[in-house]
């Protein structure tokens, strides 16, 4: 579950006011017999847009004119990892001794330490970029997450990194539940939580994240859906036209399939002969479209999510679905075919 709580700025006008009223809400909800585990962060991945901010390390030149280091920043809470199941690499999380006081540390994704220590241990290294609070000052790497897709499931996760809440709080943050309740019921120990801390703070949003997470998939899975039912018409086209083709052709062969049967040709090898060239037809026919496909389904791979665009089981499914169809199409007309008397055969047209 998601809420958001904005503190009013006319009331709550300084980090550490942010800071001891989150503090205090966390802790409420994390007691809370009803739900298992809470956190904060801003942003909540794949619901809310990330800043992308520039940054530089501490002892490494800087880029270029031009051209500079960047990530995507989020501000979260210590148990932040635990409620999202973002597994820690390497290092340390985020804890209580984290505080606005403390010395500014930070966290950052494993796509960000690929991308800007390769083959080095990042841990330890001091990075800076010019955020508030603390603008400019060093903050230590302490831990590597693992990747999440934190803008969108069709792009690949891109470099992140973390500070605690209480060194970057805001003055409006998302709340993060974790429970087994129904939305209404955490909604409602949510709201019951806030108004124990402050009874005129606004909560607003209260909503499952998975409900968040279709929100925001909703236009490109319409878009899958409307290709996927193209894709089926498409196939079912294909193996209409597979069959009859196929099958016409081994209808106009009956006159051959007589004089065949009428010089000695046994059943088995009639039907042998049918069916091994129309198998050379098929895979000609595949060895063409798969390639083709192969080719085109590059262009599609925007719109896939855990699975590539080159999946094997798919392709198999579909050239066995039409393998098949053209069994059924060589068979079907040459046993009819087999049964006509070798003297009527002869004088089909």
């Amino acid at each position: 579950m998601k809420t958001d709580v904005s503190l009013p700025q006319f009331e709550y006008s300084t980090p550490q006011q942010w800071t001891a009223l989150d503090d205090q809400l966390i802790a409420r909800l994390q007691s809370d017999p009803g739900l298992q585990d809470a956190a904060l962060a801003a942003p909540t991945p794949l619901i809310e847009d990330y800043v992308n901010l520039g940054f530089e390390i501490e002892g490494v030149p800087p880029l270029s004119a031009g051209s500079s280091r960047t990530a995507n920043f989020a501000s979260v809470s210590p148990s932040y990892y635990r409620v999202m199941g973002i597994a820690l690499l390497r290092g340390r999380e985020f804890n209580r001794e984290d505080i606005y006081a403390s010395p500014r540390v930070t966290l950052i994704s494993e796509s960000f330490a690929q991308m800007y220590f390769p083959n080095q241990d990042p841990i330890g290294k001091r990075i800076v970029f010019a955020f508030p609070p603390a603008q400019g000052v060093p903050r230590e790497i302490v831990g590597v997450v693992a990747d999440i897709r934190d803008v969108s499931l069709n792009r690949a996760p891109g470099p992140i990194m973390y500070i605690p809440y209480a060194q970057g709080p805001f003055w409006g943050a998302d709340i993060l539940v974790k429970t087994s309740l129904s939305p209404s019921s955490v909604a409602a120990a949510i709201r019951h939580d806030v108004a124990e801390i402050d009874k005129d703070l606004p909560v607003s949003d209260v909503v499952p994240l998975a409900d968040g997470l279709r929100a925001s998939v909703a236009e490109p899975r319409f878009r899958t859906m409307l290709l996927g039912l193209f894709s089926v018409l498409t196939l079912v086209l294909a193996a209409a036209g597979i069959f009859g083709v196929i099958s016409y052709s081994v209808s106009y062969r009956t006159h051959e399939i007589g004089i065949r049967m009428a010089l000695g040709a046994s059943r088995g090898n009639v039907l042998w002969l049918i069916l091994s060239q129309s198998a050379r037809l098929l895979l000609i026919g595949l060895a063409v479209g798969v390639s083709a496909a192969l080719v085109f389904a590059r262009l599609l791979s925007n719109l896939l999510f855990g699975v590539g665009p080159a999946d094997p089981l798919t392709f198999a499914a579909v050239a066995f679905l039409l393998a098949i169809v053209a069994f059924a199409a060589s068979y079907i007309p040459t046993r009819r075919a087999m049964r006509v008397d070798p003297m009527v055969a002869l004088r089909y047209e």
